[in-house]
């Protein structure tokens, strides 16, 4: 009997599992199915439980959580248990009962006998006639206590924490002193919530009911209250029981539910709601046009009393000129020209903008602004206002206040070029005057090609400078060619209509530069095939240009990572680590590699969402390392012990970044980066230690490893104090080997230990470590990083390394400039997209001002106004207006 399964009886099972070390969910399983506790089994019955047994008890958990019927097919196999040797209570005993009716007989309780040798102490309830609380005293020594038909839990109650399973004389009088204790109050305070006598959970149980009755809780009187369906009715010292304190988490939670949902309905109906009408019934659709007809009213009257009010002032307060006056105030202000001049420095943008509205102003008084020779700086910014909103810049400059140049001057200098999409000649020949490439050090060539998918509106208009119906699919000539084929032997003709817009991005390592290089309008963006073309195009043009390209930038989209495991040329590449493919050989200097790099904040907000669907939000991991848990809950925990509730000092705070919103992400919130890095920074692991809690350990070294590894790759300013985000000077920096050697070593032995656990499928192996897609990401961009930072310090010129070079960030903010230069607008056609293209990079450094808004973006910028070059004097190409001789 000792190698036989406790279930079904088979004789040395396979993969067997020892009973009494079976994981909890079995542990329940085992106990929801048969009534059979791991724990309190018979030490003469077989500690085994076989592979096939507990492979039929997770299939039919699995059914039975889908809420269908299924029978379990095991059979539990009937054991004899040997019968144990009687022994005389009273023999045994006798002073221990003796003791107890004395203790008994003080504090009111009644007793009886019952035939097995047991004894029981009780107090009746006279106003239900029944039995109120309940000491047993059996017959082998052991005892328990039942209140209200409830038996407590010793381990739930402070004051019985020390109290043994047997128990002598001395034990007595703490069980009669915690059985005549203060009773539950549950939680008063909340019944407003309740709209019924119970409240039922998810899956039809009751969770918690009203009582009646009269309850004292923190110095009010109550005449009912909530309790948990599981209330064991014994209180600890403040006033409850463990399981109706642990409830008023929920309550809390249904409270601010309740108050939000209110507020949201009744701001549903405003003037200024932007709730879709669509989602409104009748009733809301005509408050809200009531409110909308009143504001609108309001508003007259408010325009109606200003207007009066104005010309009141105007009428009793005004002071006409005549010719006269009006040349002495000109006199004036050119007698005080040369105060200013002195007044603004000389290099500056006000000292520009007041020089070139004195020389319109002189010009205007003599012939016309038409001939006003602008500098390119007042053009680049007034493009950039312009392109934010042309209303606004048509009311500036109708105003007179200021003198701009017209609308069609801007216009010519916007639309020096036809652009398409794809690689455009003249935009990328732009793109490198504006850098002065020929001008340029050889160490300040070095780049990487950034490239991500925005969202775009799907539509087709008229191009009038090209004469071409812009708003397909243009995803380049050889890709073009595959698709056109592909089309024809489905029988299709037309192309798709775009829906989203590749953007490849050149960003410099060694300098400041970061311009787009070309844009492709696709259908929900490019496969893994299609970007092998266009990168490698694009790699072609840049290096012919005289830029070094060294790395390819994406966030770790299945199309992205399929076209890096594409690049392995052979399974001993040394541009392959344990089937790790992270650089390639490059197409133009075959004697270099292209390094690939997974965008490091997007690879920060995934681990924060594995993180958070672990325990959490969709529930859908189980991350465990050391045989210890890494939960959400534990975040949970440590920002409400945090919080000082109730406490001494409420208000001082560890984690003053972390707030509600942090916990509770919203799917626009899970977006944000820096969300993602609060959580898994260093002072939240300092806060979980100080809580000193054993199975916070495997949490506080996940984070641990991950906000050194973010410090380490987010390196962004040259002159840091701090040694973590100092840049990288030496290819022996000790930062590098951390990342191999500890941050990867970690990585490998998670994901080792999480494979060895044999017992369990392997989709619950994957359950316990980060998602494959993420371990893959990590791996790329950490070998990338330090073959190529270690690989460009030894080159000439390159003093230092920013790791912030091998992200994103230029890109998102590239793509929230785009969304401004709409207006209201920020969902762009494609046709919108390209005039936006050729606005922003005309205006170049002024729109990185003008649209310093973050809107729609994931990212902070960390850019200030002083590294940009608003004095830029280069000289604009203009769009040529042809003579008609010339036509």
């Amino acid at each position: 009997m000792e190698f036989q399964c406790r279930l079904c009886g088979c004789e040395k099972p396979e993969g067997a599992v020892k009973f009494s070390k079976l994981q909890k969910p079995y542990c329940a399983w085992i106990t929801k199915a048969f009534n059979i506790t791991c724990g309190d089994d018979h030490p003469s019955l077989p500690d085994y439980v076989c592979d096939s047994c507990r492979r039929q008890l997770s299939r039919w958990n699995k059914a039975t959580s889908s809420n269908k019927k299924v029978n379990l097919n095991i059979e539990l196999y009937n054991f004899p248990v040997p019968q144990e040797a009687e022994s005389s209570p009273v023999s045994l005993h006798a002073e221990l009962f003796r003791a107890a009716d004395e203790i008994a007989k003080q504090n009111n309780f009644q007793k009886w006998e019952q035939l097995s040798g047991d004894v029981c102490y009780v107090v009746f309830d006279m106003s239900t006639v029944t039995v109120d609380r309940c000491v047993t005293i059996l017959s082998n020594g052991k005892w328990k206590i039942v209140v209200r038909g409830i038996e407590q839990n010793p381990t739930l109650l402070k004051t019985l924490n020390s109290v043994p399973d047997v128990i002598t004389v001395n034990h007595l009088a703490t069980i009669f002193a915690a059985a005549t204790g203060k009773l539950c109050s549950g939680n008063p305070d909340f019944v407003r919530l309740m709209d019924r006598d119970e409240r039922f959970g998810k899956d039809g149980s009751i969770q918690s009911f009203v009582e009646k009755g009269i309850y004292n809780f923190r110095g009010k009187q109550y005449l009912s209250t909530i309790r948990k369906k599981t209330c064991t009715y014994l209180a600890n010292g403040d006033g409850q029981c463990p399981r109706c304190h642990a409830y008023r988490t929920d309550l809390n939670a249904m409270e601010t539910y309740a108050k939000s949902k209110q507020n949201s309905d009744e701001s549903r109906t405003t003037a200024s709601s932007h709730v879709n009408h669509s989602n409104m019934n009748s009733d809301e659709l005509k408050e809200k046009l009531v409110n909308v007809h009143n504001e609108n009213r309001s508003l007259r009257r408010r325009n109606e009393t200003l207007q009066k009010q104005m010309s009141h002032l105007v009428k009793t307060e005004s002071v006409d000129l005549t010719g006269k006056d009006a040349t002495e105030i000109q006199h004036i202000v050119n007698q005080h020209s040369q105060e200013l001049d002195e007044l603004l420095p000389q290099d500056s943008p006000q000292r520009l903008l007041w020089e070139s509205q004195k020389a319109a102003i002189q010009l205007a008084s003599t012939t016309s602004t038409r001939n006003m020779r602008w500098h390119p700086a007042i053009i680049r910014w007034c493009i950039a206002l312009h392109s934010k909103s042309p209303a606004a810049y048509k009311a500036i400059r109708d105003s007179r206040f200021i003198i701009l140049p017209h609308q069609n001057t801007l216009s010519d200098y916007i639309h020096y070029t036809d652009l398409q999409a794809g690689f455009h000649g003249d935009y990328i020949l732009r793109l490198a005057t504006d850098f002065n490439i020929m001008e340029r050090a050889d160490h300040e060539k070095h780049v990487s090609i950034a490239f991500d998918e925005i969202k775009i509106k799907s539509g087709l208009a008229y191009c009038a400078h090209s004469g071409k119906i812009v708003g397909f699919t243009e995803i380049g000539t050889l890709n073009e060619e595959f698709k056109t084929f592909e089309r024809r032997c489905k029988g299709e003709t037309t192309p798709p209509l775009a829906t989203h817009m590749l953007v490849l991005m050149v960003r410099g390592i060694t300098s400041g530069l970061q311009k787009p290089l070309s844009f492709f309008p696709c259908q929900h963006g490019f496969v893994s095939y299609e970007l092998y073309n266009t990168l490698n195009e694009a790699v072609e043009i840049l290096e012919f240009i005289g830029f070094q390209v060294h790395s390819f930038v994406s966030d770790g989209a299945s199309a992205n990572r399929k076209f890096y495991s594409m690049q392995q040329v052979t399974s001993d590449d040394s541009s392959t680590i344990q089937g790790t493919t992270f650089a390639t050989n490059h197409i133009i200097r075959r004697e270099d590699r292209i390094f690939f790099f997974c965008d490091v904040p997007h690879l920060i907000k995934t681990t924060r969402n594995c993180w958070e669907n672990s325990g959490g939000n969709q529930k859908t991991r189980n991350m465990m390392y050391k045989s210890l848990p890494i939960r959400w809950t534990h975040l949970q925990d440590v920002y409400k012990w945090d919080l000082h509730i109730g406490g001494i000092n409420p208000g001082l705070r560890m984690l003053h970044k972390i707030h509600h919103e942090h916990l509770h992400l919203s799917p626009s919130l899970r977006m944000r980066v820096y969300m993602a890095a609060q959580v898994l920074s260093g002072t939240v692991a300092n806060a979980m230690e100080e809580m000193k809690k054993p199975e916070f350990q495997s949490t506080i070294k996940f984070i641990r490893m991950f906000n050194r590894f973010f410090d380490y790759l987010n390196v962004s300013a040259f002159d840091s104090t701090r040694e973590e985000k100092k840049p990288y000077r030496t290819p022996d920096d000790p930062r590098l080997q951390w990342l191999t050697d500890n941050f990867l070593n970690f990585l490998y032995e998670w994901q080792h230990e999480s494979d060895g656990m044999d017992f369990l499928t392997k989709e619950e192996k994957k359950r316990l470590c980060l998602s494959p897609q993420t371990l893959e990401g990590l791996r790329i961009t950490v070998y990338s990083f330090v073959a190529l930072t270690r690989k460009l310090l030894q080159l000439p010129g390159v003093h230092a390394i920013l790791s912030e070079k091998f992200t994103q960030d230029p890109l998102e903010q590239y793509f929230s400039r785009q969304r401004a230069s709409g207006g209201g607008n920020d969902n762009p056609t494609v046709a919108e997209f390209t005039n936006n293209t050729l606005s922003l990079q005309v205006s170049s450094d002024a729109s990185k001002i003008i649209h310093k808004s973050q809107r729609g973006t994931n990212t902070r910028s960390k850019r200030n106004i002083s590294d940009v070059d608003l004095l830029n004097s280069a000289e604009l190409p203009k769009k040529r207006r042809y003579r008609s001789t010339e036509i």
